[in-house]
Order: C-alpha cells, then sequence, then structure tokens
C-alpha cells in the first residue's frame, strides 16, 4: 500500500471536524452584557438553561466527519470515481453546516453582538482542506489515465 498526500488530508480534515464538535463556537453578548454560549450540540443562556435547539448543527459535522471517513477508508482501495464524490458531498455539507449557523443566529441574536470563537473556523479551514483534497485525487487519477493510455501493444 502506497501512501497518498491526500490521505494526510482525510486525516486533517477529520480532525479539524472533530475539533469543531467539541468546542463552543460563539458567544452572544446581549445589549446588558450578559453572555451565551453556543456550541454545536446546544446553546446555554446566562441563566443556566441550555436549549437543544442547534443540535442539527452537530448532526450536520457528524455527517460531514462520516462521510471523511469513508473516503479516507475508499483511498486504499483507489476508487477514485467515489472518493471524489464523496469529497463534494463532504464539501456540501460543510458549506451546509455555515448557512444553517448563519441561520441560527439570524434566529437567536435580537439586538445581540456576535462574538465568533476559534472553533468556528475550523470546518472553513476544513473546507479548504476537502478542495485541495479533491484537486490531489483528480491528478492521482489523471496520473494514472496517461500511464494506462501510454502502454501500447504492438504485433
Amino acid at each position: 500500500m502506497k501512501f497518498r498526500f491526500y490521505q494526510l488530508l482525510y486525516a486533517v480534515t477529520i480532525a479539524l471536524l472533530v475539533i469543531a464538535l467539541v468546542k463552543p463556537v460563539i458567544n452572544i453578548v446581549e445589549p446588558n452584557g450578559a453572555t451565551s454560549i453556543m456550541s454545536n450540540f446546544g446553546y446555554a443562556t446566562v441563566d443556566g438553561a441550555v436549549s437543544r435547539a442547534v443540535v442539527a448543527l452537530g448532526v450536520v459535522l457528524i455527517a460531514a466527519v462520516a462521510v471523511n471517513v469513508f473516503a479516507l477508508f475508499v483511498s486504499l482501495f483507489s476508487n477514485f470515481a467515489l472518493q471524489k464524490r464523496s469529497t463534494i458531498l463532504s464539501m456540501l455539507l460543510i458549506a451546509g453546516y455555515y448557512i444553517l449557523l448563519l441561520v441560527y443566529l439570524l434566529i437567536l441574536t435580537d439586538g445581540a453582538a456576535v462574538v465568533m470563537l476559534w472553533p468556528m473556523f475550523m470546518p472553513l479551514l476544513a473546507l479548504a482542506a476537502g478542495a485541495m483534497t479533491f484537486a490531489l485525487v483528480r491528478r492521482q487519477e489523471a496520473k494514472i489515465i496517461a500511464k494506462a493510455l501510454g502502454f501500447r501493444l504492438r504485433d
């Protein structure tokens, strides 16, 4: 089995998404100075109440992690078509995560300030790593096709 750089990028993408899953992503500061914390699985207000209304964010990230783990295992068999499709699906899930996050922020913040924490940018880095992975998979597939077309049988 030969190690390829895009396999490392799959592992980096998985690690970035797992970090984003377990850390709080946003602080919402009310006009009176009270701070609420939003993670991917809950929204904790100042008075201690926890709402699980934002659990869809965590579900989308878990789905993206599962797709990337699947793509990593598929990369062991060099199934480039399936790798490309799963990488595109992962990138779409991460883009959907940010769209869903924006919707939740528009709903939850009513005149409050939003302070983005550093784990919020981890899926964005994972999206960039996914784009690089897609390009590397396409390049590897093109190399193999070019090599196969280079051989000709002569009679």
